[in-house]
């Protein structure tokens, strides 16, 4: 159970952690990826917050749940804050028409490569500091 109510909170943590970069990439007209470093951190957070374990399993829930949230935010909320803010609704139907566009889905896959890439480098921070304190209470 400890697990679960670590991921909820991880999951919950990561978005949080997601917020600036959702904001400046619609708003600000811009991709940070940078922004997407936090978000292994918020997961971290999160998942100790509500007591998730900690574990030697823990770098590979942070890792798994860190991709997952900037595959989502890139691919789904992201395209429709976007479809938002230029007037349409958004909803599936316009987010597959906007993913029937081939410039459209070769730009976000280019933004998902690079997000994904500044994500592991938050991970990688987040997983040897876990690793360490993991060593240290065995």
């Amino acid at each position: 159970m400890k697990y679960v109510k670590g991921i909820i909170g991880g999951i919950i943590g990561g978005f949080v952690a997601s917020i600036p970069w959702i904001l400046m990439y619609v708003y600000g007209n811009m991709i940070l990826s940078i922004l997407a470093f936090i978000i292994a951190f918020g997961v971290n957070y999160g998942y100790r917050l509500l007591k998730g374990e900690v574990n030697k399993h823990l770098p590979l829930i942070i890792s798994i749940t860190s991709i997952a949230i900037v595959v989502v935010v890139t691919l789904v909320i992201i395209p429709l804050l976007l479809l938002q803010k230029e007037g349409f609704a958004a909803n599936m139907k316009n987010l597959q028409i906007l993913y029937n566009s081939s410039e459209y889905v070769g730009a976000i896959t280019k933004d998902l490569v690079i997000s994904v890439l500044f994500t592991f480098l938050g991970i990688s921070g987040i997983v040897r500091q876990i690793k360490q304190e993991v060593a240290t209470e065995e």
